[in-house]
């Protein structure tokens, strides 16, 4: 291979198709995850508010004289704030997983119906994207 940077990247790219990252809880429907994410969400915002801080970097020329200065501004807390949210998660009983997306051959042209209560996990769970977002299925429960 000419190209190993580029190959390994298109290789990381398609891996990220083929599964998705969520939090997850048997005996859950979507809607009771999101309002459980929401409150997460609110009581990590309350306690780690938004702290916006301004780096100045200088600027240099050729001659390595500073000739101005560019400003980055970043979130102090935006790091505690996903960790006591996901945090939160994990003490009402969610865990991040990886569910894999449905292949062709697995549907082989069947219909199923959207999984309205998280299962537990199986090799038969898959997820499909639809016009509605994304829908876990039953590979063993055709319509």
């Amino acid at each position: 291979m000419k190209h190993p940077f580029l190959t390994g990247c298109l290789m990381l790219a398609l891996v990220g198709c083929t599964e998705f990252s969520t939090m997850y809880r048997p005996g859950m429907t979507k809607t009771e995850r999101n309002v459980d994410q929401a409150q997460c969400n609110r009581s990590a915002a309350d306690e780690f508010p938004p702290w916006i801080v301004t780096d100045w970097w200088p600027i240099y020329n050729s001659k390595g004289q500073v000739v101005g200065q560019r400003p980055e501004s970043y979130d102090v807390n935006e790091g505690r704030r996903y960790t006591a949210a996901r945090n939160c998660m994990q003490t009402k009983g969610y865990a991040r997983v990886r569910i894999p997306y449905c292949k062709d051959e697995q549907l082989a042209d069947r219909s199923f119906a959207p999984i309205r209560v998280a299962p537990e996990l199986s090799p038969n769970i898959c997820g499909l994207r639809t016009e509605n977002g994304r829908v876990l299925i039953d590979l063993t429960k055709p319509l």
